[in-house]
Parts: structure tokens; sequence; C-alpha cells
């Protein structure tokens, strides 16, 4: 049985380069999200998900601080049948060239 993947903070530039083919999900608080997240990003925190509505063919990736939270948010996306991948280390972790500063 395939479970949900794990990928490194130094993965997320891959990620973004093959955006429109993945759908890149920041499941942190929308206002940490307003001052900053990688680009493309989606924001939908992880308190207010009811239920996911994404793109059940694309690969979803899931970021948030530190990366307990979108370990929970790919354990829950995988029950629901979607492909997926966490970002272990999170954002506070990335140091790549798309962090996107909104403020």
């Amino acid at each position: 049985m395939e479970r949900f993947r794990l990928a490194s903070v130094r993965e997320l530039d891959d990620f973004v380069e093959r955006y429109p083919d993945v759908v890149i999900v920041d499941v942190r608080p929308k206002e940490e999200y307003q001052i900053s997240h990688i680009r493309y990003a989606i924001n939908i925190p992880y308190e207010e998900e009811v239920k996911w509505n994404l793109p059940g063919k694309k690969e979803i990736i899931v970021y948030c601080e530190r990366g307990a939270t979108s370990l929970a948010a790919a354990r829950k996306l995988w029950r629901q049948g979607y492909r997926v991948t966490s970002v272990a280390g999170g954002i506070l972790e990335y140091r790549g060239r798309n962090l996107v500063f909104s403020r």
C-alpha cells in the first residue's frame, strides 16, 4: 500500500518548477500565509479544513511552519485518496528562491 511521501525543504524549488502539474498547499493560518509563502501556493489553513476539494489527478504538496501540521494534513489527504507529499522542516527551514513576501 502506497503512503504519502516526505520531502525536504530543498525539494520545494523543484515542486515550484513543476507548477502547474502539482498543487502546493500552505496549511498555516491565513495571517502567516499573508506575510510570506511559497510561490504559487494556495492557502487552506489546517484548522479550517473540513473537506479537501483539490484536483484528484495532481500531486498535492503540503507545507506549514515547521512540518508537523503538514504531516497531519498529508495523512488526511492520503486517506481521502490524494497523491500527497509533506515537506519536512516547513517554511522556517526553506532557503530557496521561491519565497514570496507579501508585506
